[in-house]
Order: C-alpha cells, then structure tokens, then sequence
C-alpha cells in the first residue's frame, strides 16, 4: 500500500505536464500486431455474459486468441500489479482458443458465468463477487505470444445481497490549449473543434447518466462563434461548475498582485456558459487545479465557493498514511484566512488510467475496476469518490466509461445483480457522504499547491490593460459588444499553457483593437482662432465615428488663457456624430500663443485624443489702452509745444534782420 501511496504522490503532475490539455495522451505508436479493446461488459451479473471485442489489426489470420480468468483480488496495490500485467495470479479457467477471421478487424471473445454448478457451456461458475482479472492473449501457431492485454471480470453480487454501492460523482473536463495567431488572436484549430464538438455530442447521449461538467468557456464560445450547437443542451440540464474563461494559473496572479483578473476571469466564464447553457453555472462547487493556493481559494469563496474536489497529490501524507479513507470520506480544508471548506479528494489514481495508456478504451474500465476496488476496500455505508475525467482523455474512452455508468447494474451481460456503483453530481456526493472524524469533530486536511511562477513584463503589461479596459467601459457604458473582443483578448492572454511571448503578443492585439475604438473619436487637426476681445468662446469640435454613445472627459490648457467655467467638461458624445462645444476664455495678453485640448475617458482614465488650437488675440487691455491714451496725450501735448516754440522762434528771426537801404 506505502509504495503505491507513493506512485500516487506524482501521478497528476505527470498529468498536468505529459498530457496537454484537449491532445492525445498516447506519446508512442502502437507495437506492430497490437491488440486493442473495442468494447468490454462493463459490471457482469451473477449468471450473465462477459465479453470483449478485440481489435486484431493486421494480425495473422493464423493467430489464436486465448482468454484466461484469474482469482480475484482483493486489494487496490494488487489491481495496480495487475493493470500492469503482474502478479495475476492461479488461473481459474481458460476459453477455448478462437482463430482469427481473414475477413474481419474484430474478434469477440465471450466467457459466461454462472452463480451456481454446473457451470455454463464454454463457461465457469463465480460464486463470489468481486474484481477477476482477465488476460487475453494473442498467440503464433507455434504457441509464442504475440500480443496481450489485461482487463478485469467486474462481478456484481447477486440482486438479494444486501449491498450499499458507492457514490461516483464524474466530472467531465471539456478543454483545449489554442494557439496564438501571427495576428495576436486565440484560435483553436478545426481537429481541435471536431474534438470538443464530439464530446458535447457524447455527453448528450448519457443524458440520462448523472455527470458534472467543467466546460473552459473560451472552448465553448469557439464552438458557439463557429456556429456548431452541439454544446447547446437537448434534455435535462446537468450540473455545470463555473469555471474562469480560459485555465489559468490562480497562485501566482494572486502572488502577482494580480488577484482581481480572477474575479473578471470567473465572470466572464460565467456569462459564457450561462449563455450557451440557458442557466447560470454553479459557483458553489469547484474541481481545483494544483495552481490555486489557499490566497486564491479564499478569491473563491468570495464568489460563493463552498465545497471543493483537490486532488489526491494534494493530500500527501494523508493520502501516504490511509489512501482509500481518504478518497471515500467528506473532509474539511481552510483557505488562508481560515475559511473552511467541504473538500473530497479527486482520485488520480483511476483519473490517471483514462490517459496514461495506448489503449483509451482499456483505460476506461481499469477505471471501473479502480472505483470497484474502493467500494470494496471501504464497503460501508455514505461513501462516495470523486473522477475527473482529463480533456486529454480520447472520446472512444469518454463513450465506453460513460456506457459503464449508465449499466451498473449488469443488465447488459444478461444477468441483474446488485449495484455497487452509484453515479451522482457533485452536489449529490457531497450531500450523501459522510465527513471524516477524529474526536468527534470533522478532520482538518493539510493541503498543498504548486509554487507560484513570476508574472515578469507580463504582469505589468496585464496591468495597463485591465486599466485601459476600464477606462473603455467608463466610457462607453453601452458598447458592451464592441469591448466584448477586447476584453475576451486580454483573459484569454492568462491561459496557463502559453508562452509569455505569445501572452505579450495576445496583450498587443488587445491593446491594437482598443487604439481601433479610441482613434473613432477625433478632434480637428489643426485649428486657428482671432479673439477680437478680452474674453470670448473657443469653438470645439469632436467627431464620433462609433455606433454607441461616448462619454468624454475634455480638459483644456494654456500659458496665456483663463477658463473662467473649469478646464475640465463632461461630455456625452451621440453616436456616428459630431459635437460642437465653447470653451468660455479670457486673455492675459495679446499675440499668439497654443491652447492644449485632450480628451480622455469619463473619469479621465484613458486618453483618447489630443490637440493644439492655436489662438491670436488682437484685444488690447484695460492697462494698455490706459498706456496708449497717456502716450497719445503726451504726444499730443509734446507736439502742441514743440509747435508753439517753433512759431515764436520764426518771429525772432524776423524782427531782428535789418531794413533794406536804397542804393544798397
């Protein structure tokens, strides 16, 4: 058991770093002449039919199938032994050898059973429920193996034995990495579009199988704007969990100081799904990823969190110490500031099997096997165990687990017998199991999470954009959808998974399609005004070339001005349309000199526009005309002297030059 607590221990980081959200968890090609499951009987009856189609590939026609039936086993280290295809243990009955067809791919293999002797024809007798490993062999002529695979006989009790089953809340992840486009904008791919269109789709076939699902919006709106309705629900409405916008790495925007894009993540989430859904999606239970620290959790609360599904990695040494009591009881966590939480531990054990395997479809029922093994293990009543399906899981895994859960009760081998599994939500789970208790008082789990990461440039980057955002919001209160872009550009930047050129790269486009908005609203290049008088209204003109109402804020100033009604006004800009308003001004001076004019968001958060008028005043003022009627009535007094002195010193010359003489 200690050796595979430990395997445990690192199981969801190989998750989380081999297997990329929404690809293909298989990394190597198949071996030559692989056998692989097609389909399987998920729970056999007391007196029912197991069987197992097999893809043979291009095996020879010569080869023969052998299907072997092993003991039981009784514990969750030995199903892990013999997943692996050890220690199976004393055979209890081989099948007669089938050859393969010439003519088909696909061979099925069947082993009936029965409760009681005699033994059914080709068959054997369970008597006991219970988890039977099966080996199926593929084999050469001369005997050699060429191939194998093990599953397991899920052996349900009989309909009259007493039996509680245990609850199994799913959770099914629907979620793709994008790419960034040369332009800056996020884009998922055709194949990964297919993909995520074929899960709704499989989805919508078990509707009648109780599910949670955790949908990333940015997927669901990729489908919605490509015009494919298959995430739109056809039937009853399943629990879906809010989820933020696209997955992002909550420890360290908390750490970052960046806490509040959370908040704005989960929104817009919410908006999204709510849209597509027709119902808004529950904040009240959240399936955490390894990023979110307790800061970030105490985030969620504040939205409504309550109840929460770790993962079992998370709970290192409780997991080490009793690993099936752990995955089968309620417990208690605490944010940072000593908020509690209901919490059930995800078992990444069995979440592990849907993706780190060649053989999805195989995967899927060591999945049935591994929740078998904890009703096993813990048999009694009010227990209950969370799965979370991965979106790396392949959709042939996604369709034959999800056709498991809708037949628990082995109606499908022919044969009814008791459940033990019963398929629930997660608010189901957390109402039907039962807390952990030490000393009569529910178990605190200590709980932890992965190290934050430095945001770097990004952080202040993401910073100016949620402020520039705000300012656009402030200002046009009712251009929701032409912000909507912008805003979906910026959250889409904090997916986890992306390179911080490409979030930078993200970050520019974003800022690009908001210049797009801003540079709509435009004041005239070039202006020239002549006052004629001391005070007087400047004509301002402003153009809005956007289909929504504007509120702007304009300030004005200048060396040589005086605003006597402010420097700032708020204006209300009507829609494709241009406003005029008078600047109420008075000069200090004569001459020329600039009036500055910006115009900015209401509230003045984000600059939109600027301009220099320029202004000529010809008005002369109350202290210069004073000056200039002092100096004209100098002059005037100056000039009426200057030509009185001038008259009388033309008089004394002339009486002082003498008589004239006759003669001479």
């Amino acid at each position: 058991m200690m050796r595979r607590a430990l395997s445990v221990v690192g199981v969801i980081a190989l998750l989380f770093v081999l297997c990329p959200r929404g690809a293909s968890a298989q990394t190597t090609k198949p071996a030559p002449h692989q056998l692989s499951l097609v389909h399987q009987t998920a729970f056999v009856g007391p007196n029912g039919t197991f069987a197992a189609e097999l893809s043979t590939g291009d095996l020879p026609a010569t080869t023969k199938l052998n299907l072997v039936l092993y003991n039981a086993i009784t514990t969750r280290s030995r199903l892990d032994r013999t997943i692996a295809g050890e220690q199976l243990g004393s055979a209890l009955f081989s099948t007669t050898a089938t050859v393969l067809s010439a003519t088909t791919s696909t061979t099925t293999l069947s082993l009936p059973i029965n409760e009681k002797w005699p033994a059914p024809e080709g068959g054997t007798v369970l008597s006991e429920s219970g988890i039977y490993p099966v080996l199926i062999e593929a084999t050469a002529p001369n005997g050699s193996r060429i191939d194998s695979i093990v599953t397991h006989l899920l052996r349900l009790p009989s309909a009259t034995t007493p039996t509680t089953p245990i609850s199994l809340a799913t959770t099914v992840v629907i979620d793709s990495p994008f790419d960034v486009s040369s332009e800056g904008s996020p884009q998922l791919s055709d194949a990964q579009l297919a993909r995520a269109s074929e899960q709704f789709r499989i989805l919508s076939s078990s509707a009648a199988t109780p599910l949670t699902l955790a949908a990333t919006p940015f997927v669901v709106q990729a489908l919605t704007d490509a015009g494919d309705s298959s995430a739109r629900p056809t039937s009853q409405a399943r629990q879906t969990l809010s989820r933020p916008y696209v997955a992002i790495d909550a420890g360290s925007l908390m750490a970052g100081g960046r806490g509040s894009l959370i908040e704005k993540e989960c929104d817009a989430g919410d908006n999204v799904l709510a849209a597509t859904f027709e119902a808004a999606p529950d904040r009240r239970t959240q399936v955490l990823d390894p990023s979110v620290s307790p800061a970030a959790l105490d985030r969620l609360a504040a939205r409504g969190t309550r109840s929460v599904v770790l993962q079992s990695s998370q709970l290192r040494s409780a997991i080490i110490n009793d690993e099936t009591s752990v995955l089968t009881n309620r417990f208690v966590i605490e944010g940072e500031n000593g908020t509690s939480f209901a919490a059930m531990a995800n078992d990444d054990t069995a979440s592990s099997r849907f993706v780190m395997t060649t053989d999805p479809v195989l995967g899927a029922h060591h999945v049935l096997a591994e929740i078998m093994m904890l009703h096993q293990e813990q048999p009694g009543a009010s227990r209950g165990a969370a799965v979370t399906i991965p979106s790396a899981t392949e959709t042939a895994a996604l369709q034959e687990f999800l056709a498991g859960l809708s037949a628990t009760t082995g109606a499908a081998s022919g044969s009814v017998g008791n459940s033990v599994i019963q398929p629930v939500t997660l608010d189901e789970l957390f109402a039907r199991t039962g807390v952990a208790t030490a000393s009569q008082k529910p178990i605190v789990r200590a709980w932890t999470s992965n190290e934050p990461t430095e945001l770097g440039v990004y952080g202040n980057r993401l910073e100016q954009a949620q402020w520039d955002l705000l300012g656009l919001q402030s200002m046009l209160p009712e251009g929701g959808d032409i912000i909507a872009p912008i805003e979906r550009t910026v959250l889409a930047s904090a997916e986890t998974t992306l390179e911080s050129s490409d979030r930078l790269a993200l970050l520019d486009n974003a800022d690009s399609q908001l210049q797009s908005l801003t540079s709509a609203l435009s004041l005239p290049s070039s202006q020239k005004v002549t006052l004629t008088s001391s005070s007087g209204k400047i004509p301002l003109v402003i153009t809005n070339a956007l289909p929504v109402a504007a509120l702007v804020r304009i300030t004005v100033s200048s060396p040589k001005l005086e605003f006597p009604e402010g420097t700032t006004y708020e204006l209300v800009l009507s829609p494709s349309s241009t406003t005029r308003t008078d600047i109420a001004v008075t000069t200090r001076a004569s001459g020329a000199f600039p009036l500055d004019v910006e115009v900015a968001s209401s509230g003045g958060g984000l600059l939109v526009a600027t301009s220099r008028i320029d202004v000529r005043s010809t008005a002369i003022s109350g202290f210069g005309l004073f000056v200039s009627v002092v100096a004209g009535l100098f002059l005037l007094v100056w000039w009426g002297r200057h030509f009185r002195h001038t008259r009388r010193a033309r008089a004394l010359v002339a009486n002082d030059e003498p008589s004239p003489t006759s003669g001479g």
